[in-house]
């Protein structure tokens, strides 16, 4: 099942949304999807402490509590829920990636945009992926496991590869190729953004102007931004429903 929560507290902007949705669910044939509606941030809370929640449509301006604020509430109890903010403002959409939400959707509600969204997040199955690993690497005298979570970015170097954790990296003599094949089961999760680089786009805090009017990924964990290539730029604002 997936699960989607609506909040915000004007009552027509639920109920177009939820409307677009249930449209969206159809023509997608899922059945097993369910709407759930709050219109406040307390009421949202509830249902958050009583359910898991797969998408989270937030209004930014809730009459009791900021979208942001119930957003990190939300992933604090199930950080695998995806949030989407829903917005007046454009202004917010410029730090959406701060915000640490997977999109943002404008009102009046565009139903293509909505369409994109919904479809790209439930098609990712959340919270169903089966994680690879863990990984026992080389470190000096002996071999550490890493979690494939903890892995922030792979480059590669001469016949191996550095694996870049959160604290720590890692010399692997496996070749990035080998690597993509190691973590195929995490769907979209593990990109080879670049001929020398396979990124962990959930450890992707922004998208940041590279040269050539491109694109770089800005990490949470480490002072790094990595080059996308040209040919990888499309799946990468697909991706993030840009």
């Amino acid at each position: 099942m997936t699960r989607i929560l609506i909040a915000d507290d004007e009552r027509p902007a639920r109920s177009e949304l939820r409307f677009l949705l249930e449209k969206i669910i159809k023509e997608l044939n899922r059945p097993d999807a369910e709407i759930m509606e709050a219109g406040s941030g307390a009421a949202a809370m509830e249902l958050a402490n009583k359910y898991t929640f797969d998408i989270c449509f937030l209004d930014i301006e809730l009459g009791d509590m900021k979208g942001t604020k119930l957003a990190e509430l939300v992933k604090q109890k199930e950080a695998e829920t995806a949030i989407v903010f829903v917005t007046a403002y454009e202004s917010y959409a410029l730090s959406a990636f701060e915000l640490d939400a997977v999109d943002y959707v404008m009102k009046p509600f565009d139903e293509e945009r909505i369409k994109k969204t919904t479809s790209k997040l439930m098609k990712r199955n959340i919270g169903a992926k089966k994680m690879p690993g863990p990984f026992a690497l080389p470190a000096g005298d002996h071999m550490e496991v890493v979690i494939a979570d903890s892995i922030s970015y792979i480059e590669a170097v001469h016949k191996g590869a550095k694996v870049h954790c959160h604290k720590e990296v890692y010399f692997s003599g496996d070749p990035l190729i080998d690597w993509e094949k190691k973590l195929v089961s995490a769907g979209d999760q593990f990109v080879r953004v670049h001929k020398s680089f396979i990124v962990n786009l959930n450890a992707c805090e922004a998208l940041v102007p590279d040269y050539n009017n491109g694109y770089a990924c800005k990490l949470k964990e480490c002072d790094v931004t990595i080059p996308i290539s040209r040919n990888m730029i499309h799946e990468i604002r697909e991706h993030f429903c840009m």
